[in-house]
């Protein structure tokens, strides 16, 4: 027996195609990569084109999530869409104020890169078309969800986790030490951003299967958010052990928090998320001790 309810959206694959294809030629995308690529450049006046580009995404981006706040985008809120699927794995309403957070943070972010020490840093040119990438998958997935495209919001949420987790690696967050306007405008906005992704990537994946009528195997819907937990408690983990990267779970903490509050009457999914939260909070100050130990030691 199938473990879907109902049959799987069929993309027609040839005209996907054409589509993609479509878009890789059109005049917007050739612009976009001479853009790019100019901006990489060493010249003195790419320099300035580099973080001009920045900014424009950082806007766009704020108005294109603004837009889908105030219109809102297709009449449907963001909340009142997440609202509409029946899963666990979505936190009290209150949470998704993190987004203030973080476009606070990309704003800090666009203002330090026009700061003249920054406009030839090699970090901030290494991590540049991630950026770009990271901007761009931003606004494509809010259209993509206000729409009903949920398969496609499920693909553009990987590409921005993995834009995120690139311009991480390359900015060598949790492995240089950051200090002053490097900590405020670089490692703190990508820190909260990566970790709240990882939490929305979950919660995507959650819900495009309860779109899909997935079954879980005949696992309960709660069985599976505790599952689900788990695994955003051990990606916690991972970046504590690897990076000692506690801001990102702090993030973590912030989301088990608002799953406990926000189904509190669904014992299974309540108890596992308050559990989550204290054992992120104890990752959390691990992160804290092995960092200052490593600044000792240096």
């Amino acid at each position: 027996m199938s473990s879907f309810s109902k049959p799987i959206p069929i993309i027609n694959l040839q005209a996907f195609g054409k589509f993609i294809v479509l878009i890789i030629n059109s005049p917007t995308t050739h612009l976009f990569k001479d853009l790019t690529m100019n901006a990489q450049s060493s010249s003195s006046a790419s320099t300035l084109l580099r973080p001009i580009l920045t900014a424009l995404a950082v806007i766009i981006t704020l108005i294109t999530n603004t837009l889908a706040v105030v219109l809102p985008l297709n009449n449907r809120s963001t909340e009142a869409i997440s609202d509409s699927f029946k899963v666990f794995f979505t936190p009290a309403g209150y949470v998704f104020s993190i987004w203030s957070v973080i476009y606070t943070g990309l704003l800090a972010f666009a203002v330090y890169c026009f700061l003249p020490r920054n406009r030839t840093n090699p970090t901030l040119t290494a991590i540049f078309p991630w950026f770009m990438l990271s901007c761009a998958t931003n606004s494509a997935w809010i259209f993509l969800w206000h729409y009903g495209f949920y398969p496609l919001t499920m693909l553009v949420m990987l590409v921005l986790l993995v834009s995120l987790v690139m311009i991480y690696l390359r900015a060598d967050i949790g492995v240089q030490p950051y200090s002053g306007s490097n900590f405020w405008c670089l490692r703190f906005p990508f820190s909260v951003y990566l970790g709240w992704i990882c939490v929305a990537t979950i919660a995507n994946a959650t819900a495009l299967l309860y779109d899909i009528g997935w079954s879980g195997f005949g696992v309960s819907p709660e069985l599976w958010t505790a599952i689900m937990i788990a695994v955003a408690l051990a990606v916690g983990g991972f970046f504590i052990e690897l990076r000692r990267d506690a801001v990102l779970v702090g993030v973590l903490v912030w989301a088990f928090i608002g799953i406990g509050v926000k189904h509190t009457a669904v014992p299974i999914v309540g108890m596992s998320a308050w559990i989550a939260a204290t054992c992120a909070g104890a990752l959390m100050l691990r992160g804290v001790w092995l960092s200052r130990k490593q600044r000792q030691t240096v």
